[in-house]
Formats: C-alpha cells, sequence, structure tokens
C-alpha cells in the first residue's frame, strides 16, 4: 500500500505570490512618483507687480468687490452694445454703478469703513478710486477693458495721482509708481509646470 501524504490547498503559495506583486508594484510606484511630479516655478513677478496673495487685508477686500464689479461693468458694456446706445454711453459712469447699488462704488458702510474713496471714470473702461480719508485701501484704478479685470494699487508713497488728462496704459502706471494685482499665472506658466 502506498501512502500519499496530500496538502491542503488553502492558497498560501498564490497568497504568497499575490502579497510579493503587491509589493513590488508599491516599491516601483515609490520609486518613480518623483519623477512624475509636475515642476513647480513660482512665477517671476515684475517689479510693479504684486501677487494677491501679498495683498493686506484692506486691499485684498477691494480686490474682491472689485473683481465682482468688472463682471457687473462688463454686462452692462454688453446690455448697451447690444441695444446700440450712443457710443459715449458705452461703459457705465459712477451714477449708474451707485443706482443698482454695486459695491465699492455706492456710499455706504463698507465704502465709508474702505477710506471714502471718490470713484470717477476717467476713461472709457478705466475708474479710478481716490481715498479721502488716511486710513483704508490705497488709491485703485480698475480697467474692465478686457475679459480679466485690470486692478492697480497707488502701493508706494511716491505713486502719483492719475487723472482724466493722464494718458492711461500699463507703461503711464508702471511709470506713475502704481502696482499691478497678479492674479495667477499666465497661461504659458501653467502649461510649463504641467510638463513631466
Amino acid at each position: 500500500m502506498i501512502t500519499q501524504t496530500v496538502r491542503a490547498d488553502d492558497g498560501g503559495k498564490e497568497g504568497k505570490w499575490v502579497g510579493l506583486s503587491i509589493a513590488l508594484i508599491l516599491l516601483l510606484a515609490v520609486m518613480l512618483l518623483p519623477h512624475h511630479q509636475s515642476i513647480s516655478k513660482a512665477q517671476a513677478l515684475d517689479a510693479h507687480q504684486v501677487s494677491v496673495n501679498d495683498l493686506a487685508g484692506p486691499e485684498l477686500a477691494m480686490v474682491a468687490e472689485l473683481r465682482l464689479a468688472h463682471e457687473e461693468i462688463r454686462n452692462i458694456h454688453q446690455d448697451n452694445l447690444d441695444f446700440g446706445v450712443h457710443s459715449e454711453l458705452l461703459w457705465p459712469d459712477m451714477v449708474e454703478l451707485e443706482e443698482i447699488w454695486l459695491a465699492p462704488f455706492v456710499h455706504d458702510k463698507s465704502w465709508e469703513h474702505k477710506g471714502r474713496h471718490n470713484w470717477q471714470v476717467i476713461a472709457p473702461a478705466f475708474y479710478l478710486g481716490i481715498r479721502q480719508m488716511e486710513q483704508g485701501t490705497a488709491h485703485v484704478v480698475l480697467y474692465s477693458g478686457e475679459h480679466e479685470p485690470d486692478i492697480w494699487f497707488a502701493l508706494s508713497p511716491k505713486a502719483k495721482a492719475m487723472s482724466a488728462s493722464a494718458e492711461l496704459s500699463t507703461e503711464a502706471l508702471i511709470d506713475a509708481g502704481w502696482t499691478q494685482v497678479v492674479f495667477a499665472l499666465s497661461v504659458q506658466n501653467q502649461t510649463d509646470n504641467h510638463l513631466h
């Protein structure tokens, strides 16, 4: 009589191979993960620019209001274009913005807290806010002529006042000592950052 020992098939041998395979996959993933990360480059800001993340509280609150106001101004402008309004009135004036209670142009408690800015349209799509009090947000320019708002602050004590008679352009604001708010990386920098 031949005696043969039969081992129970409890899956131990296969379990060891599966466990070894999982360990190898995890080890390979840990080794390759650093090579799969996007390269993080900080955007180099020009001397006349400041990141929105680096702004003080009052200016940051003003930027939030101006971004919302920019959307409303652009909507009013588009409505005026659609309805064939006379070309001088394409961009809303201060009276119209105050009538629709659009912050920061309306004279309310927030307006007082931010420095009682005297707002005026100094050129088509250019809105200038001159602070009337010592405390509060710095003088500000909002340009709504583009899809994204272009916001400038007179953060430096050497910044010169802008007026309706001034030549308004990026170069003019830089020459006057104003600081441009930068919201995000440019599309080119975002593309560069996500290359693997």
